[in-house]
């Protein structure tokens, strides 16, 4: 315990600090959170330990504030161990933990709005965004700054809501919501089948001894995962210890809400991308007083502070979307089990389609893996097939609007794949169709002279979007009219690829009497969009959907019975070593969206390979043979998990200095034994919103130490103000 007048060191949440001396105003103990400045500005900071700077005592600054409440002390060893790891700095890695810049101050009082549903008003697709944010948000009254930021819509578009009535100006909320009185209870409902009891018990065991352990619970789609994972979290949260169930943005669907709410008797505490700052400020407190102690939520759950927390579970830990690439790099499920290893209490890591690093893990004995190998309730796994599109070619369709002189347009469904849902709509069941490429046309070009319609601050061409009319860029959001002649030579542009929207176009000519519904991060602009389309889902409203990866996971649709991959090459020859177990899991997952009801399942993949290895193991539901053979080509490679790798990203706003900056890095770069350093090369997207980019990649076998190589390494090159450098320890993005 520090006494006041002790100088101590506050760790800052700021990008550059590893800590500064301040005089403490009143007692503290390693972890209190106090209010300091920094340049006059403002910082809640966490007592780091002893002060070191030797400055003079009229150099070092009083402390404004020391709060009652702390971190534990593991929590400053899991951050410490963290910017070791990933080379952020120990202040950047407490910027994640502390998000809500008010938590320690009163609640501010603004003007609030509800929505009135009642108006009449015509509903826009920027009117129906507010709509779905304040449902989200279970229609709580919010600020104008919060709608504008949850419905990503401008302030014109708030400021004519409020004057036709939508929004109707309430009084400014001051209290907070006392989650004092939150509990759960185990309403007894669920009855394991023998696999699922086993695993259940096998953490239940844990949890009560005590102590760090890992378990990967490897089951099938549709195994039941959920529900031993249930019963652990029962398990440690009726113990009296605070548990975080880790998901995917897209995994936290009203289905699973449901589930949650009648397995344990009240609706969850979810922290997600959208809640609102009074929200995120409740729930950020009340898991500090220890008022919350179990939380459904996002990679960023991970960083609340949590008192005495005694169970992490990572739902779809192969799911990239862990992988956090713009506050700093680091991988959520990684830090997780970091976190759990320090503070020494057990996690479960759950997957149909586990990551390669998780398999290697189990493989050296550091996890234990519980399988879950039938479908639970009786349901049958898919029959899964290719179909060869070397001899099944799509046909040629015409469209009602077509002149008699416009020539067919391309197919992309093959008679096959038309048969089977023909056949399933026949009987009254649904079908998805699987392609994961948004938009109508991923390519505008002239066919004269080669023009491609390209992105002016992307090194990427700029899809067509038909629903909105535009050309646009996937990597910056950048739109641009769709051009009617080449821009060079006059002549027609065209367009070529197939996306979503095509896929539909082909549907509605050769399925006219069937319901059909596009979804993608274009047309699915809020969970309550895609609620609404779950909802029409299981209404039996919808025979065929069409969709992306959003639809890959988390959804239950006892009448679908048919999968079609549009696309099943996608992917397959992607120069990352990851693509082909990428390729696997996004295929598999959505292949186990059939057959989850009452009625068997069908999944058809078109290829042009159906020889290849990634397609023949999902054929043949043999997972665990496919992964032993990519395993065994990436450590021939030594590639991760049986080596390590590092990027260095440097972007710069103008060539020459990005140029000179990556010449003068290549000039001091380390020599050391079983490592490589290549580089300097043009990233494989050189532009990106105006910044240039190029890498360096450090690579060294699984036991090289290259974070403290790679540390000395920057210390000894000045970075301008102009360049960025990101740091980026076996990433998954290689763009």
């Amino acid at each position: 315990m520090f006494k006041p007048g002790d100088v101590v060191k506050i760790l800052i949440p700021n990008v550059v600090n590893a800590g500064y001396d301040y005089r403490l105003t009143a007692p503290a103990d390693l972890g209190n959170f106090v209010r300091v400045r920094v340049m006059r500005r403002p910082y809640i900071g966490v007592v780091w330990g002893v002060g070191d700077s030797n400055l003079p005592p009229d150099k070092i600054r009083d402390t404004d504030e020391v709060f009652p409440e702390r971190v534990p002390v593991t929590d400053l060893q899991w951050i410490q161990k963290m910017s070791a790891w990933t080379l952020m700095t120990p202040g950047a890695v407490l910027r994640l933990i502390v998000n809500v810049p008010d938590a320690f101050s009163p609640p501010r009082t603004e003007q609030l709005y509800v929505y009135n549903n009642d108006t009449g008003v015509r509903m826009t697709d920027a009117r129906q965004s507010v709509a779905d944010a304040f449902a989200s948000n279970d229609n709580d009254a919010m600020s104008a700054s919060d709608i504008q930021n949850i419905a990503q819509v401008s302030g014109a578009v708030v400021r004519g809501m409020i004057s036709r009535g939508v929004l109707i100006p309430v009084a400014a909320r001051t209290c907070e919501t006392d989650f004092s009185k939150l509990e759960y209870h185990d309403m007894g409902n669920i009855e394991l089948n023998t696999e699922q009891a086993a695993a259940a018990r096998e953490i239940g065991a844990a949890i009560d001894r005590g102590g760090f352990s890992a378990y990967l619970l490897d089951g099938i789609t549709g195994s039941g995962k959920t529900q031993v994972y249930f019963d652990a979290a029962w398990r440690a949260y009726s113990r009296g210890a605070s548990v975080l169930l880790m998901m995917p943005e897209i995994a936290l669907t009203a289905q699973f809400m449901s589930r949650y709410e009648q397995r344990f008797g009240a609706p969850p505490v979810v922290w997600h991308s959208n809640l609102t700052a009074a929200r995120r400020r409740e729930i950020w407190r009340g898991v500090l007083r220890g008022q919350i102690r179990m939380v459904v939520g996002t990679r960023s759950a991970l960083f609340l502070p949590w008192q005495n927390l005694g169970l992490i579970v990572v739902d779809e830990e192969h799911d990239t979307s862990y992988k956090q690439e713009d506050m700093g790099n680091y991988h959520a499920r990684d830090m997780a089990v970091l976190r759990a290893k320090i503070s020494g209490f057990p996690i479960v890591l759950a997957s149909a389609t586990p990551s390669a690093e998780t398999l290697q893990n189990v493989a050296d004995g550091k996890y234990l893996r519980l399988r879950l190998t039938s479908r639970f309730g009786g349901a049958s796994l898919p029959k899964i097939e290719t179909i060869d599109m070397r001899e099944h070619r799509p046909e040629q369709y015409i469209l009602v609007t077509d002149s008699d002189d416009t020539p067919p347009h391309t197919g992309y469904l093959s008679p096959v794949l038309c048969d089977a849902v023909r056949e399933t709509l026949g009987a009254g069941r649904q079908s998805m169709l699987f392609i994961n490429r948004r938009g109508f046309a991923p390519i505008v070009q002239c066919k004269k002279c080669g023009w491609v319609a390209q992105c002016p601050d992307c090194s990427v061409g700029m899809t067509y979007h038909r629903h909105i009319g535009k050309l646009l860029c996937h990597m910056c959001g950048r739109t641009a009219p769709v051009p009617e002649r080449c821009p060079v030579c006059g002549d027609a542009v065209s367009y070529r690829g197939a996306g979503l929207e095509k896929i539909q176009e082909e549907v509605a000519v050769k399925f006219p009497t069937a319901r059909t519904a596009l979804v993608s991060s274009d047309t699915i602009m809020s969970r309550q969009a895609l609620e609404r389309l779950v909802h029409k889902m299981e209404n039996g409203e919808i025979d065929i959907v069409i969709g992306t990866q959003i639809l890959a996971k988390g959804h239950h649709f006892p009448n679908l019975t048919l999968v079609g991959v549009v696309d099943a090459d996608m992917g397959l020859f992607g120069t990352d070593f990851r693509a082909a177990e990428h390729t696997f899991q996004q295929l598999f997952q959505v292949a186990g969206r059939a057959g989850r009801g009452d009625a068997p399942g069908r999944v058809l993949m078109q290829t042009y390979q159906p020889d290849h290895p990634v397609l023949q193991a999902i054929c043949n539901g043999d997972r665990d043979a496919f992964m032993a053979s990519d395993m065994a080509a990436r450590r021939a490679a030594k590639m991760p998990p049986y080596g390590q790798l590092i990027a260095l990203v440097i972007e710069a706003n103008k060539e020459p200095t990005l140029k000179n900056f990556c010449a003068a890095l290549a000039a001091s770069a380390p020599s050391a034994s079983g490592v490589r350093i290549m580089g300097p090369i043009a990233a494989q997207i050189y532009q990106v919103r105006n910044w240039y980019r190029m890498r360096f990649l450090v690579a060294g076998d699984a036991r090289a130490m290259l974070q403290p190589l790679v540390a000395h390494w920057l210390a000894k090159v000045r970075v301008p103000a102009n360049v960025r450098v990101k740091v980026d320890v076996n990433p998954q993005n290689f763009m």
